[in-house]
């Protein structure tokens, strides 16, 4: 039934007939009844109640932890958990924002997640808060599964990377090895320089073999990152001047577009410069013929954002997709690290990164940094 029909009865009552007002209750009722046989078939608990507290309206049905909620009580009354309830009542008096926030409950020797949600219900002369309380234990089991077999598939490709990656070094050695082992079985036929020739090869594939246990543990380890408000674009140029000596080799140009104002942000200083480095040296590889390199900051929103973009070979759209994969790499050497390294630094400092490329026309690595909150004053101003 309209509100608007309610309304013009109510205002003159006197005048409507009795059978036509029995008529309207009965309507009203029935559509009364029918949107709480709706409201209570939902799986969520909803509990409108006014600003001071008080139930006005709740799912029947549904529980928490055992407690039947029932209207006309105040939600002090309803709710037994008592975290549950000191969150709801700090939301109604305002204390704290009205921001989802989750709980686990022990309900019959099981543990359960609730998370509850709250919405603003604005009616024309009074306002409610309908509170959502909804069980996501099975969707936080079902993520947990998902991440274990993420992490399973993740680790299976990484063993399989390191097998491919120590499989050469290892037969080439194995090699040298038997050509000295035939030669020392022959009187004579192993002379000093020959066995150095050996000795060295299998020294270079020790260091191979070593740089790849190296970066394999850098990438799966847990990071000791100690992070400092400060300027990025003084590292910037510190990595620009490290790297030009073999940028002028390659016949690469770099250009730097530094923004000449910057907020602070809490980075490591060795950690962001490794993986700049990656990042360049990928830039590098891609340049084989010379090229230019421009290393770009800038601000975004709350975001310091460090751009690295080349004008090498590019990488497919198929391909795009994989190169933070550990072991994936579209170059003919390398562990294929380099790029898993890179997000792990950026996913470590709360920032995010994206990579855009065309076939032989470049490609552009974007990284973000947040701003601390700190610092957002001072940009407010400056803006």
């Amino acid at each position: 039934m309209s509100n608007k029909l309610l309304k013009k009865v109510l205002a003159d009552i006197s005048s409507c007939p009795k059978v036509e007002l029995e008529h309207l209750i009965k309507n009203e009722l029935i559509e009364s009844d029918l949107m709480r046989t709706l409201l209570e078939s939902l799986d969520d608990n909803h509990i409108v109640v006014d600003l001071r507290g008080y139930i006005r309206f709740c799912n029947l049905t549904k529980q928490v932890r055992g407690k039947r909620i029932e209207e006309g009580r105040r939600i002090q009354d309803a709710i037994s958990d008592e975290d549950i309830l000191a969150f709801i009542n700090a939301v109604i008096s305002g204390r704290e924002k009205p921001e989802p926030k989750e709980f686990a409950i022990d309900g019959s020797g099981e543990v359960k997640t609730l998370r509850v949600e709250f919405a603003l219900l604005q009616l024309e002369k009074e306002s409610y808060i309908d509170i959502i309380i909804r069980d996501i234990t099975e969707r936080i089991k079902s993520e947990m599964r998902l991440r274990r077999s993420e992490s399973l598939a993740s680790m299976t490709n990484m063993a399989a990377g390191i097998a491919h990656e120590i499989k050469n070094p290892l037969a080439a050695m194995k090699i040298h090895i038997q050509l000295m082992q035939r030669a020392l079985s022959k009187n004579g036929a192993l002379d000093k320089e020959t066995a150095e020739k050996y000795l060295e090869i299998l020294d270079d594939e020790t260091d191979h073999l070593n740089s790849i246990a190296v970066d394999f543990l850098f990438a799966v380890k847990p990071m000791n990152t100690t992070l400092i408000l400060g300027d990025i674009n003084p590292l910037i140029e510190e990595v620009n001047t490290f790297l030009q000596p073999e940028a002028i080799e390659k016949n690469i140009e770099i250009k730097l577009r530094l923004a000449s104002y910057l907020p602070r942000i809490r980075f490591d200083n060795k950690y962001v410069r490794q993986a700049l480095l990656n990042l360049v040296e990928n830039a590098f590889a891609a340049m084989g013929d010379g090229g230019t390199l421009t290393i770009k900051t800038k601000l975004n929103g709350n975001y310091v954002v460090v751009i690295v973009s080349d004008t090498g070979s590019g990488i497919d759209e198929e391909k795009l997709g994989k190169i933070f994969e550990p072991y994936y790499t579209t170059k003919n050497t390398g562990t294929g690290l380099g790029l898993t390294t890179v997000y792990k630094v950026i996913k470590e400092h709360g920032g995010d990164i994206h990579v855009k490329s065309k076939i032989n026309k470049g490609t552009t690595f974007t990284l973000e940094f947040p701003i601390p909150v700190s610092e957002r004053p001072a940009l407010e101003a400056k803006r």
